[in-house]
């Protein structure tokens, strides 16, 4: 499947998946509208916060709005189009793979983009409005690609997670937990961290390139933490694949042996 099919697929299942979720609207703006309302409440938090409290070590409420736009929009991003990443672990667990491993598609693929989450559009909406009154117009082209590599890093980590399953029996809780842990650290200013820890953010825990690096690539655009950035993005997504894929073939010679049992 080129890159054109690739698209082309994904933009089907998006069509069936919002088809899906406007039989069911009621649910789908309550879920969307809660998840807006949510991202409001932060929001009115920092406002208070800096009210206070004017700058963070040099990143003010501004930089926390930028923060904002490219955390939500790459959450969103992830969930609409890609939503079953959150649900990969029980995917495996569950013995749900069988069924993408009988289909012709490539089966991670199909697994992500199978389901889209309801209240990732809520998320979505809220970072592009914030990113409109929040980013200078001639910075929204490099925004964009930063946003699409934070979302990107943000999946290879969630299938790294997920793929563990294949080697622990269950990695539900650690996926949900991890998942929403670095999401969790990567809402926070990233000049907060500092020493050990950013270097952690930076390695172990990819949150400092989900939200910190893009926001202060969008201060002052460095090209060697962009080129960083990429370099970080590739890694991950190739320790994804790696995970992934060896464990498919323990999961394949798993079932060939019950099924001979």
């Amino acid at each position: 499947m080129g890159v054109k099919g690739l698209f082309r697929f994904i933009g089907q299942y998006f069509k069936i998946n919002l088809q899906s979720a406007m039989e069911y609207r009621v649910s789908f703006f309550t879920q969307a509208g809660f998840m807006f309302l949510n991202d409001i409440v932060w929001v009115i938090f920092w406002v208070i916060f800096f009210n206070k409290f004017p700058a963070i070590n040099n990143w003010g409420f501004r930089d926390l709005m930028v923060l904002y736009t490219v955390i939500t929009t790459a959450w969103g991003l992830a969930g609409v189009f890609f939503g079953n990443f959150r649900y990969l672990a029980e995917v495996i667990k569950e013995g749900q793979l069988d069924f993408y491993l009988t289909l012709p598609k490539e089966e991670l693929t199909h697994i992500l983009i199978s389901k889209s989450k309801f209240d990732a559009f809520g998320d979505l909406l809220f970072g592009i409005i914030l990113g409109i009154v929040f980013i200078p117009l001639n910075l929204i082209p490099l925004a964009i690609i930063l946003i699409i590599l934070s979302a990107l890093i943000l999946l290879a980590f969630a299938i790294i997670l997920g793929s563990l399953s294949f080697y622990i029996g269950s990695a539900v809780e650690i996926a949900n937990q991890g998942t929403m842990g670095v999401l969790s650290i990567g809402s926070y200013p990233f000049s907060a961290f500092q020493g050990y820890s950013r270097f952690i953010l930076l390695t172990i825990i990819p949150a400092g390139f989900i939200t910190g690096v893009p926001v202060e690539l969008i201060k002052n655009f460095n090209w060697g933490w962009f080129s960083l950035m990429i370099i970080a993005c590739i890694v991950l997504w190739a320790v994804a694949l790696i995970i992934f894929k060896k464990g498919v073939k323990r999961y394949e010679s798993g079932n060939l042996i019950n099924v001979r049992v």
